[in-house]
């Protein structure tokens, strides 16, 4: 998909594995109402930023970069609890963008951060947003590997399938983790609202290898690498001590 295409609305889910791209791409020609055909297949980066002391996420909060290909965007947003286009227009809602030159640092940026920090804490008293800048540093990364497929009928439907390879990165735990996503994007009009999810709905009946989300991808990556290097580290402590104690346990002698 293009960084300009326009977006009416978009649905998420989980994929069992990568073979159930086949079984979407077969039941969407089983249907026989849509004109299916591969668009592209693109690399995509998103860089999150936060404080130590995630002050950003506490204040509801993301920051984040995009890079496809020579493409890159630098964006400030409030966080949405639902993916689904339509409930993220609200009135509480802000979005700020500032167009990036490829590998370029976002604090060259200071000026679009500063501002829009102000625009985000508005009702903050003492809030300064340079010192906030000073602390940032990259949370999370996520490198996905997109294939992606449009489609459309002739009620004017037209849809971009998005088949996702992700792979979730978290500097502070050094975690790392994968996962299959799938992501729907609606470009058409409202009119063709009703195909949208009667198209939607066939697709969750006949695959239950697709598992609806309401998660954006940041927040599918806090789930999968928030396990802190203290715990594992605590877990193999308990794990040595439990072996070293039936180490030292008195060996009963066969008499």
């Amino acid at each position: 998909m293009q960084p300009f295409d326009i977006i009416r609305q978009k649905r998420r889910f989980e994929m069992f594995s990568e073979k159930t791209k086949s079984k979407v791409l077969e039941l969407n020609e089983f249907f026989g109402k849509y004109n299916m055909r591969f668009d592209e297949r693109i690399k995509k980066t998103f860089t999150y930023y936060d404080t130590p002391n995630s002050d950003l996420l506490k204040s509801n909060i993301v920051l984040f970069k995009t890079q496809i290909g020579s493409f890159v965007e630098l964006n400030m947003a409030t966080e949405k609890a639902n993916t689904a286009y339509r409930y993220a227009v609200r009135n509480n809602y802000k979005h700020y963008t500032e167009r990036l030159k490829p590998h370029e640092s976002i604090l060259k940026h200071k000026q679009f951060l500063i501002d829009n920090f102000k625009n985000m804490f508005l009702s903050s008293v003492n809030f300064d947003p340079e010192f906030l800048m000073k602390k940032l540093e990259v949370a999370y990364t996520i490198e996905t590997t997109s294939e992606e497929y449009r489609s459309s009928n002739l009620t004017g439907l037209k849809i971009t399938y998005s088949f996702d390879k992700d792979v979730y990165y978290n500097p502070r735990t050094k975690q790392r983790s994968t996962a299959n996503i799938l992501t729907i994007y609606q470009h058409s009009s409202p009119n063709s609202d009703e195909a949208f999810e009667n198209l939607l709905g066939k697709l969750e009946h006949y695959l239950k290898e697709l598992t609806p989300t309401t998660e954006t991808k940041i927040m599918i990556a806090r789930r999968l690498t928030n396990k802190s290097i203290l715990d594992k580290n605590k877990e193999l402590s308990n794990k040595v001590k439990e072996k070293q104690a039936k180490a030292d346990q008195p060996k009963l002698k066969n008499k």
